[in-house]
């Protein structure tokens, strides 16, 4: 059994969400959507699902974001994990029944304060975590409808759902928990038009990142052992495997 990472993009994976699970136990199948690799097409030896960032749009007309919609659907029909990571999160959303949209600033990029919202703050996955918190941001859509019964857990100025769930096993966050700290540099390369749009430079992000990085390191770090342990336990996937043994 293993954890599938759809990854839209090479640089864009599930980073350190996806090391703190292999660190609890879990195999991580990782599947390249951005090098032509298709979507499962069954659930099949999956433990739970993260659906990772990418620089495209969920409401793209592509064969894959289809094919990824339906499976997410019935990933959490089938009351499997499922996160849903930026990109991932705004898929997640769309299969649901939610629904995506431009951001009206245009995009949110760099350090921004989040703030959880009273259910936010009562939700077992954040336990621990600041009411308020500095993240890094990197979209220019964002979720303007949440699924029928999702609750908001997250907030921004620029962002009115910036973390949401819905059941004790899907969940998406629109920043990004899951970077590294050089990870700002890759993506300023890979689109400084970014950093035009957002009317930020690369130096801007570098000071950010050296005041915000150290707090947010150790806050994401809290969220992804509480991920490990409460939402995708490895010691149920060993569970499943004695019995299967015993049978």
């Amino acid at each position: 059994m293993a954890l599938v990472i759809l990854q839209h993009g090479p640089t864009a994976g599930a980073m350190r969400l996806g090391a703190t699970l292999r660190d609890y136990g879990h195999r991580l199948r990782v599947i390249e959507l951005n090098a032509g690799e298709p979507v499962p097409r069954n659930l099949d030896d999956t433990d739970g699902i993260i659906s990772t960032g990418g620089p495209m749009s969920a409401n793209a007309e592509s064969p894959w974001i289809e094919a990824e919609l339906e499976l997410l659907a019935r990933a959490d029909e089938a009351s499997l994990p499922v996160i849903g990571l930026c990109l991932g999160s705004q898929v997640l959303a769309r299969a649901l029944g939610g629904q995506v949209a431009p951001m009206e600033g245009g995009i949110e990029l760099g350090w921004h304060e989040v703030t959880l919202t009273p259910v936010g703050a009562e939700d077992p996955l954040h336990a621990g975590i600041a009411w308020t918190s500095m993240q890094f941001h990197w979209h220019s859509d964002h979720v303007s409808v949440a699924p029928e019964g999702a609750r908001v857990l997250a907030k921004s100025a620029g962002c009115p759902i910036q973390a949401w769930a819905r059941g004790l096993r899907t969940y998406g966050f629109q920043y990004h928990p899951e970077v590294y700290a050089d990870t700002v540099e890759t993506w300023a390369a890979e689109h400084p038009e970014d950093l035009v749009q957002a009317g930020v430079t690369l130096d801007d992000l570098r000071a950010q990142t050296r005041t915000h990085f150290d707090v947010f390191e150790r806050l994401s770090r809290r969220l992804f052992e509480s991920i490990a342990l409460l939402l995708m336990p490895s010691d149920r996937r060993y569970q499943g495997l004695v019995k299967d043994l015993h049978h």
